[in-house]
């Protein structure tokens, strides 16, 4: 990536209008919604259906990303008719025939969550690069913990010469004090950020919203 090349931002896990408001003020690309029970940021259905039917009033607000984890078709159609998402984020264990049944069956592009710890991670990659739009390099938590949004760092250095066909984000840990260096080391041009831009898990906080999506459209 050259320098000054804007980079898309993904703001994840937002829970109220408010939220939504700051991302779509700062700049951000892509807003996630977290469908996850365990997660501080999960939503309601009606929560969901709030934050839809206020981003639908705006034509040019960021996409909304609704983030599953191992959903079957039931819990699915439910999300769906809630957030009415542009995409759906897989971060669970779903195989690529699940996704693409998913695909087949809703008709929105996917992001494939990766984990990545070390540079095998990275192998799987390619059974993704005919099913997935978009593939999200984060970094493997804690056996049993959160899928993502835990603030943990993967050694960005493994992405330094990825030549997969698929488009990518960054995620893992980034906040205002390494986006520069993530940027750099990896040459990402989408990141992804949750816990990074919260003054407390779950809570988005408007000022570190702005500021980071500020920072990363540095390029």
């Amino acid at each position: 990536m050259s320098a000054g090349t804007p980079v898309d931002v993904k703001i994840c896990g937002i829970r109220t209008v408010d939220d939504y408001d700051a991302c779509k003020a700062a700049g951000a690309a892509f807003v996630g919604m977290v469908f996850f029970p365990r997660s501080p940021r999960h939503l309601s259905m009606q929560e969901a259906g709030t934050l839809a039917d206020h981003a639908d009033r705006y034509s040019d607000g960021p996409a909304r990303v609704a983030l599953t984890v191992d959903m079957d078709d039931a819990e699915l159609e439910k999300v769906v008719a809630a957030a009415r998402p542009h995409l759906i984020q897989l971060h669970g264990s779903e195989t690529p025939e699940r996704a693409a049944a998913i695909r087949a069956r809703f008709g929105l592009p996917l992001i494939r969550a990766i984990r990545v710890a070390g540079p095998e991670d990275l192998a799987a990659c390619r059974e993704w690069e005919d099913i997935a739009d978009w593939l999200l390099f984060d970094a493997k938590g804690d056996p049993g913990g959160l899928p993502g949004g835990t603030g943990h760092i993967f050694d960005w250095t493994l992405l330094a010469d990825h030549a997969g066909k698929t488009r990518w984000m960054l995620a893992g840990g980034l906040s205002i004090d390494n986006i520069d260096r993530a940027i750099a080391v990896t040459g990402a041009t989408a990141i992804d950020v949750s816990s990074g831009v919260e003054s407390a898990p779950g809570k988005k906080d408007a000022d570190r919203i702005r500021n980071f999506v500020s920072r990363a459209q540095l390029g």
